[in-house]
């Protein structure tokens, strides 16, 4: 029980081996809220749709398209779909040695990485084809694991930084764009903290967040709406039902007071907004 509330998912600090930086697994989940890591993201959907959530702009990704959420990129997602199944590849920038980059600086890894977000097959064609085939070839690697298959992988990971670098052009960013981002960061992470550590508290308000923030209510409600897609009303029911959903899976806890533990002052607003979010009542979930 206290691991629930010790948690803060919005800055997700996942330890990878540092002897192979990667991971890879298939997730089913509908549902994971807003955060970032210090590592990079590939997602394959591999059945039915989703909404993803990517430092403030919102893709609609269907069965096949592929996500690359870089290094810091603020990001989440949620379906409805019955049928939904995604791969997710994890790995660190130390993976690539200097000679990803012929400066040999870091900090220019992470801009390959951020050439494109969101590639479909529909409009990304040729790039979606080769990038598929490469992650197709990392999953047989990782899940059958032959002799070698960390030196296969490895070179798949070189081959996927070098499509990026040879089929898309780069973006630099300017440097008072760098400055905003960052910027913007820092205050939605002030947000999020906030939201994490009180969401337990069903007086929170979105005039709480915006002094949070040290914004005015006003400015508030279209910068939270602008970087995540969402209202901040959304976001703290989104972040409820979570808390809510880890309850109901790991503890015997009864339902009425499981919700009254997240947040919610009404038995009747938690089954209704638990329904809208999972499909299913909690009762049903558990």
């Amino acid at each position: 029980m206290e691991t629930f509330t010790k948690q803060k998912p919005w800055h997700e600090k996942i330890q990878l081996d540092p002897s192979f930086p990667f991971r890879l697994w298939d997730g089913s989940s509908r549902s994971f809220p807003l955060h970032w890591h210090d590592f990079l993201e590939v997602i394959h959907l591999l059945e039915g749709k989703m909404q993803i959530y990517i430092d403030g702009t919102v893709f609609e990704g269907r069965k096949g398209d592929i996500v690359i959420v870089n290094s810091g990129m603020v990001h989440g997602y949620s379906s409805n779909e019955p049928e939904y199944r995604k791969s997710i590849f994890q790995f660190g920038l130390d993976f690539f040695d200097r000679y990803l980059v012929e400066p040999g600086d870091v900090a220019v890894q992470k801009l390959i990485f951020d050439r494109k977000t969101f590639i479909s097959q529909e409009a990304d064609h040729e790039l979606h084809q080769k990038l598929e085939n490469l992650l197709l070839s990392i999953r047989r690697e990782y899940f059958q694991k032959e002799d070698g298959f960390h030196m296969a992988i490895k070179s798949r990971l070189y081959e996927l930084a070098l499509l990026f670098i040879r089929d898309l052009p780069a973006k630099m960013p300017l440097p008072r764009e760098v400055v905003k981002h960052n910027y913007n960061r820092q205050i939605l992470g002030r947000v999020m903290s906030f939201i994490y550590s009180n969401s337990g508290n069903p007086g929170i308000s979105l005039e709480h967040a915006a002094d949070a923030a040290a914004l005015s209510k006003f400015y508030f409600t279209r910068f939270f709406k602008e970087q995540t897609g969402q209202t901040f009303h959304t976001y703290l029911s989104q972040v409820r039902i979570n808390r809510a959903k880890e309850y109901l899976a790991d503890s015997d806890l009864p339902v009425t007071e499981i919700a009254y533990l997240c947040g919610f002052s009404s038995i009747k607003t938690f089954n209704r907004l638990f329904k809208a979010f999972t499909g299913s009542a909690p009762s049903s979930y558990r």
